[in-house]
């Protein structure tokens, strides 16, 4: 099972799910990177967790701090894959801290 987290800012329409920061599956957190607002590595991805309310897919409220804590449990890299280097067509990558990134829309 997954769960996909967003924050809701002031502007999110009700309709609206809100910014998708990632989804945490299979023991393992993927970040969302969104290169159009600059939020693209994980000071940029923590600071928008400061602009309005975190929340799951099925609506749940989470802290600032309980978002930190899910979005620190990674799975390992895969052994393919090299720290700082793109995969998935330039889609994705994985951070010098291992950290995988996806700035395309996943869920």
């Amino acid at each position: 099972m997954s769960t996909n987290y967003y924050v809701r800012t002031a502007d999110t329409p009700v309709d609206s799910e809100g910014i998708h920061l990632g989804q945490h599956a299979a023991g393992g957190f993927t970040f969302r990177a969104h290169p159009d607002r600059s939020v693209t590595d994980y000071q940029s991805w923590l600071a928008q967790l400061d602009s309005g309310q975190i929340v799951t897919d099925s609506g749940r409220a989470v802290t600032r701090d309980e978002m930190i804590q899910v979005a620190s449990e990674q799975s390992r890299i895969p052994s393919w894959a090299e720290r700082g280097t793109a995969h998935s067509g330039g889609a994705g990558f994985y951070d010098m801290d291992g950290r995988r990134w996806l700035s395309v829309d996943f869920c």
